[in-house]
C-alpha cells in the first residue's frame, strides 16, 4: 500500500501507513505488589506529632549531611545526625551501592539502609535498625529483578532459625491498562512450623485514574486513585480485616498550589486529618503542619515541621 504522506527514504525504512509491524510492545513496567496502592496512599496526609526540625545539606552530588530533632510523645524523641553517600555517580546512575545512616548520640540506636543496583533490572536492598536495648537488629532484605513487562520481588524481615517472615511476589502488565500479580506469604515462630498465605493483586489504570485491589483470606484492600483536576488528586481506600471483622473506608485529597500543597482526609471512624506544607521562596526552609482530630473521643493531635535546607535538595536544584 502507497501513501503520499509517509516520508520519503534518507537513510532510515519507516514503515508504510495502515500496517502493522511484530515486535512492538506497548506495556509498561507495573512496579512490584508492595506499591500496588502507592498512588493513593501518597495522596493521604502524613501526619506529625509535636515538633520537627530536620537540616539537608549537600556537600556533592553524592554526598549529604543530614541531622533531625525530634520532640515528640509518639516517635522516638530526640536528635539524630547521620548521612547519605554514594562512592560513584555518572549523571544520575548509581554505580556504586548508596549508604544513608544515622544514630542517635546518647542511645546509640542507629539505622542503616544499603541500595545497590549491581546490574539495571536488578536492585539489592538491606535495611538494619539496632535499638537501643538490648534486642536483636531488625533486618529487611530486598532482591526484586525488573523486566520491560513484569517486576519479581523477595523481601526477608528477620530472617533467623526460630522465627521469620519472607514474601516472595510477581506482577506483570497483560494490556497497557492491566496489571495482575500476587504474592506468597511464609511465615515461622518455630524451626518446623512453617505458615503460608496467598494474596492475588490487580490493577487497572490510566494516566488520570488508576484501580487497585489485593485479596487474601487475611482480608481485602481496594483503592481508587483520580487526577479530577492538573493540581487536585483524590483517592479513595476501602480496607477489610477478616480477623477482626472490621471496615475502615477512607477519602482523601491534595491540592496543589505554586508555593504549597494541601492534604486532607476522613475516614468511617470519623477521624479527620489535615496537613499544610509550604516552601519559602525568601529562605532555604520549607514548613508544614499537621492536625488529626476523632470526633468521636474529642481528641486531637497536632504536629510541626521545619526543613532547612541551603543546597536546594528540597526543591530538586
Amino acid at each position: 500500500m502507497s501513501c503520499n504522506s509517509c516520508p520519503p527514504f534518507g537513510g532510515y525504512k519507516f514503515p508504510s501507513c495502515f500496517e502493522r509491524y511484530g515486535g512492538i510492545n506497548n506495556t509498561k513496567n507495573p512496579g512490584n505488589v508492595k506499591s500496588l496502592h502507592s498512588l493513593a496512599h501518597n495522596v493521604m496526609p502524613k501526619f506529625y506529632e509535636g515538633i520537627e526540625l530536620d537540616y539537608n545539606h549537600r556537600l556533592a552530588p553524592n554526598k549529604f549531611i543530614l541531622a533531625t530533632w525530634v520532640l515528640s510523645h509518639v516517635k522516638p524523641a530526640g536528635f539524630r545526625f547521620g548521612g547519605l553517600y554514594t562512592f560513584r555517580v555518572a549523571d544520575d546512575f548509581m554505580l556504586t551501592p548508596t549508604i544513608f545512616g544515622d544514630v542517635h548520640p546518647t542511645t546509640l540506636a542507629a539505622n542503616l539502609n544499603i541500595i545497590y543496583y549491581p546490574f539495571k533490572p536488578l536492585r539489592l536492598e538491606a535495611a538494619l535498625q539496632k535499638h537501643a536495648e538490648e534486642m536483636p537488629v531488625q533486618t529487611e532484605y530486598t532482591i526484586e529483578w525488573t523486566r520491560p513487562n513484569d517486576t519479581w520481588t523477595a523481601n526477608f524481615y528477620n530472617v533467623r532459625n526460630d522465627r521469620g517472615r519472607c514474601t516472595l511476589s510477581g506482577m506483570r502488565s497483560i494490556t497497557q491498562h492491566w496489571a495482575i500479580g500476587g504474592e506468597l506469604l511464609l511465615e515461622w515462630n518455630e524451626p518446623k512450623r512453617l505458615m503460608t498465605d496467598l494474596a492475588f493483586a490487580a490493577r487497572y489504570s490510566h494516566h488520570n485514574y488508576s484501580f487497585a485491589a489485593s485479596a487474601s483470606r487475611q482480608g481485602l484492600d481496594v483503592s481508587y486513585w483520580q487526577r479530577i483536576h492538573p493540581q487536585i488528586q483524590m483517592a479513595n481506600m476501602l480496607a477489610w480485616n477478616r480477623n477482626t471483622r472490621q471496615t475502615i473506608a477512607t477519602i482523601c485529597y491534595q491540592w496543589n498550589f505554586w508555593n504549597c500543597s494541601v492534604h486532607g482526609m476522613i475516614d468511617s471512624g470519623a477521624l479527620v486529618g489535615f496537613m499544610w506544607t509550604r516552601y519559602l521562596s525568601y529562605i532555604p526552609l520549607q514548613m508544614g503542619f499537621s492536625v488529626v482530630m476523632s470526633l468521636p473521643t474529642d481528641r486531637f493531635a497536632f504536629g510541626m515541621r521545619f526543613i532547612l535546607d541551603p543546597s536546594g535538595l528540597r526543591r530538586g536544584e
